[in-house]
């Protein structure tokens, strides 16, 4: 009985010990350009995410982290980001992505979002 006590107890904190805390990317940092379809000119103070663009269009979103505790041998989760493009007269756009193994990505990750094109709304008839 003492015997499977020390088994067990040995095996117990194997396990534990086998557990660590890791950092997962929430989402990477996006950084990109958004310009007039029309016109081919930067739109400033145009909001992507929780910033704005600068006057030459230019948006930077930083890179989110979390920490999780994790076992030995389990996979990093998936990251799915969304983030809204939004400006008064402008159609409403999103920067999507989705990496199945994605949270596992090493601190630094970057997404270059490249030229994004907005559209205007189009004017309402008056009749």
């Amino acid at each position: 009985m003492k015997k499977f006590f020390i088994l067990t107890a040995i095996l117990t904190f194997a396990m534990l010990f086998q557990s660590c805390l890791v950092s997962r990317c929430k989402r990477p940092q996006i950084v990109g350009y958004v310009y007039d379809s029309i016109s081919r000119q930067p739109i400033a103070n145009c909001d992507v995410g929780e910033n704005k663009t600068g006057a030459n269009g230019y948006f930077e979103l930083k890179e989110l982290r979390y920490s999780q505790l994790t076992f030995l041998g389990f996979e990093a989760p998936l990251l799915m980001v969304n983030e809204a493009i939004t400006k008064e007269g402008y159609e409403k756009k999103f920067i999507a992505l989705f990496n199945p193994h994605g949270g596992g990505h090493k601190r630094g990750a970057k997404h270059d979002a490249d030229t994004i094109f907005l559209k205007k709304t189009p004017m309402p008839e008056i009749k």
